[in-house]
């Protein structure tokens, strides 16, 4: 009697579960062939930036920074009314990116010299640190790394630590096409 109640339950969950195909039997070539991995992977890389792959080069691209955005789960949008964005005194044009309510104008440059020279030439009154607090006059928080410069526009600390701790990761690097040691098991 006691294994017959264990039993009803089981049976139960086991056809609810198994009647999710109405009548339909999987081919054999789909049932056993998942999609690889890589397949995968290329295919979401090439959906969320509308291009193919994004190249890992050891500099930033604005590629690059999308998917560093998007793999640290902020869900950047790129905003293509404001495109491209002019910061006075910087050189190049930067890309606006919308990460919920938070704008990020993102500037790539050249090369890192050309980065620094460029952004000494900002007005640092009106930035803060990614690390410090924000003030009442609402300075925008810049963010550099590498070849790259950012201005984030949010009031919100832990968004700010976000998208600071995506970017100061640094630029996606080139493969050296190394591999590690093999380890040794115990048999």
């Amino acid at each position: 009697m006691h294994s017959l109640r264990r039993l009803i339950p089981i049976a139960s969950l086991l056809a609810a579960c198994g009647g999710g195909g109405k009548g339909q039997v999987p081919q054999p070539s789909e049932a056993n062939t998942p999609p690889s991995s890589a397949a995968v992977t290329t295919q979401a890389k090439s959906v969320a930036s509308g291009k193919g792959p994004c190249p890992a080069t050891g500099l930033w691209t604005e590629c690059a920074v999308f998917d560093r955005l998007d793999r640290a789960g902020l869900a950047p949008r790129r905003d293509s009314a404001a495109d491209p964005i002019h910061e006075a005194p910087l050189g190049p044009s930067g890309t606006r990116l919308l990460l919920g309510g938070a704008q990020l104008d993102v500037f790539i440059y050249a090369d890192v010299p050309t980065r620094e020279r460029d952004e000494a030439r900002l007005d640092h009154g009106k930035f803060i640190e990614a690390s410090a607090e924000p003030t009442l006059r609402g300075e925008a928080t810049l963010i550099r790394n590498a070849n790259l410069l950012a201005i984030l526009r949010s009031r919100n600390d832990h968004q700010r630590e976000r998208v600071s701790d995506a970017l100061t990761a640094g630029p996606p690097q080139a493969s050296t096409g190394t591999t590690l040691p093999a380890s040794h098991t115990r048999k």
